[in-house]
């Protein structure tokens, strides 16, 4: 029952954080939507500001699984690169009212949402330095391939609500131009 009840919050959490924005949610609104007491809720996590980095934690568990998907695929690198950003694509899409928070809300908050940040880009950074490790190139293809992949992210699908397949074929094109193998 203890994890079914952290589950609940946590699902009520991203629920709540996706209508509200993190400034605007209070403990009390997760707790009121996941049916259970506010006591309930400290003694699975010390504040918002816990919940919403386990939810941010759970999210990148979901990228680095992609990350190990596609490490060892050994095909052309645009190929297995483009079917690895689909797939990092539709997760931001998935979650996209937590990536909104993330990137414009809360990154400022504290070094802990920095950190998730910074690991992984440098696991993104890793992944392609990888896949292109043939060629000479690589260091600043890969840095290229991370800031277009986050412009995406925090523009297109984020600002200007591009949708998901508009991104992926931009990213594709991209790959195209700078890799094209």
């Amino acid at each position: 029952m203890s994890q079914s009840t952290r589950d609940k919050l946590i699902i009520s959490a991203i629920k709540v954080f996706s209508e509200k924005g993190f400034y605007n949610t209070k403990v009390s609104d997760i707790v009121q939507e996941a049916g259970v007491a506010q006591g309930t809720f400290y003694i699975y996590f010390k504040s918002k500001e816990e919940i919403f980095l386990r939810i941010v934690q759970l999210i990148v568990s979901n990228m680095v699984g992609i990350i190990d998907k596609y490490s060892d695929v050994e095909d052309k690198p645009s190929k297995t690169i483009k079917l690895f950003a689909r797939d990092i694509f539709k997760i931001m899409y998935e979650y996209k009212e937590i990536a909104y928070i993330f990137f414009f809300q809360v990154i400022c908050v504290g070094s802990q949402f920095q950190d998730v940040y910074f690991d992984t880009s440098d696991k993104i950074k890793q992944f392609y330095l990888k896949k292109l490790e043939s060629r000479p190139d690589k260091e600043i293809l890969s840095e290229i391939l991370i800031g277009y992949g986050k412009r995406l992210v925090e523009f297109g699908m984020l600002r200007e609500n591009k949708p998901y397949l508009k991104i992926v074929d931009e990213f594709e094109k991209a790959v195209d131009l700078l890799i094209g193998d």
